[in-house]
């Protein structure tokens, strides 16, 4: 029987209550609801919902000296086991002027003992981690009014505890714990140790808990896989974690897919487009985007087309094609440091599928994939000046930014063919 499967029974005073050992999934869109119906919340002093998400999907929590408690019993039990806690955050405050201030994210109180309450709390703009009296803190330090990826992990087996921050391991260490409290309300953005100066202020969502440790691949995907359309199954649904489902115009479904079903472009102003991208419009933020494509016009044609509007134009706005044909049918890339930073590739087959794919990161510059393989060699390192604003980008077309945006290498226009498999990254990807 999987971990996740199993049903734990504890015994507080004379009562027993079962404690169901399953993720808990709280979205926050518009609810304070477990996925799975197990541990519900109960807001007080009257959180609130803010539409402005990590992703723009959905809303996210906001709280002002506001809280959740998830009911009790069931008992949320975290005591003598592994576990993991993901979520988004966005601090308005960190009142990192007094030491004393607590930010607290989660709690469970039980008494005033070594070991027995568990808290993630921000103090000093470090996240902190651990079970009182015998805590982990974050290295990094958090800014104000920017969107962060937290996880925690605590592994029983080995007594660790670890600390995630954008997907990266930050901090861990070893001969902590286990936590042992076995009574408490599990509460959300505010915590019982220095009350009143314990309110998380800012929006959280997406908090998932597993009753199993998340491992590092895992924990990266989560944090950095934007999205993942696979236009199988005639939807342009998203299979990553955000949820950043597709729309379009004018585009129809292929049988005849790289993998599966495709999506064709056969006409002027043929496109599709996914919004709300975060760190695509982050300056300097390490990025990775990659498609197959298959196309049957080699006179130009933009593939991908980033912008802050949802037309693409740049009337006061900010756009850039990112991939696309040139003019004689060459595979090109671009990228902006207040001028075009383009890599111009090989010849692309007409009526074949080739895998593109470009990559950027503070240290590396922008490089060029195609098939697998690095094209030519990367650009001189730069600072990726983006829109500063949550970006659209969109397949097949320029939309408004048709000879207004700058090109680089790349022929603004139609891209004619099909495309499959698009993938955005908030991270470098290597061939490897």
């Amino acid at each position: 029987m999987k971990e996740s499967e199993t049903t734990l029974v504890s015994t507080i005073g004379t009562t027993t209550t079962a404690v169901l050992k399953v993720p808990i999934y709280w979205t926050f869109d518009n609810n304070l609801q477990d996925l799975y119906n197990n541990f519900n919340g109960i807001g007080n002093n009257g959180p609130t919902y803010k539409s402005s998400t990590y992703n723009r999907i959905g809303t996210c929590l906001q709280f002002n000296q506001s809280s959740v408690t998830v009911n009790n019993p069931p008992l949320f039990n975290l005591a003598n086991i592994s576990f993991t806690f993901e979520m988004w955050l966005y601090g308005d405050s960190f009142y990192y002027n007094s030491s004393y201030t607590d930010n607290y994210i989660l709690d469970q109180f039980d008494q005033n003992v070594t070991d027995h309450f568990f808290h993630l709390i921000i103090r000093n703009q470090r996240v902190q981690f651990g079970f009182g009296n015998d805590d982990l803190t974050s290295s990094k330090t958090l800014i104000a009014n920017r969107w962060y990826h937290l996880a925690v992990v605590y592994d029983y087996s080995t007594r660790s505890q670890m600390i995630y921050i954008n997907g990266y391991l930050d901090v861990s260490r070893s001969g902590a714990g286990p936590y042992l409290g076995s009574s408490g309300d599990f509460t959300i953005g505010t915590g019982v140790i220095n009350s009143p100066n314990n309110y998380f202020s800012g929006c959280l969502d997406s908090i998932q808990y597993y009753p199993w440790i998340r491992n590092t691949s895992t924990i990266l995907s989560d944090a950095t896989r934007v999205a993942h359309l696979t236009f199988d199954s005639g939807t342009l649904l998203d299979s990553g974690p955000l949820s950043i489902n597709g729309t379009g115009l004018n585009y129809t479904y292929t049988s005849m897919g790289r993998v599966n079903q495709a999506i064709s472009f056969p006409v002027l102003s043929s496109y599709i487009q996914i919004t709300g991208l975060t760190r695509l419009g982050t300056n300097a933020w390490s990025y990775t985007v990659s498609i197959w494509i298959y196309p049957t016009n080699s006179s130009g044609g933009t593939i991908m087309h980033l912008s802050s509007r949802v037309d693409g134009a740049q009337t006061n706005a900010w756009c850039l094609p990112i991939m696309g044909l040139s003019s004689s049918g060459q595979i090109a890339i671009n990228s902006w440091n207040a001028t075009n930073v383009p890599i111009t590739g090989s010849i692309v087959p007409l009526f074949s599928w080739t895998h593109v794919a470009a990559t950027y990161s503070l240290n590396n510059g922008e490089r060029l994939y195609v098939n697998g393989s690095q094209y030519g060699s990367s650009s001189a390192p730069f600072s990726f000046q983006a829109g500063s604003i949550p970006m659209t980008l969109t397949i097949g077309s320029s939309l408004l930014g048709l000879g207004v945006c700058n090109t680089g290498t790349i022929q603004m226009g139609q891209f004619y063919g099909s495309v499959d498999e698009l993938q955005v990254y908030a991270r470098e990807l290597s061939s490897s």
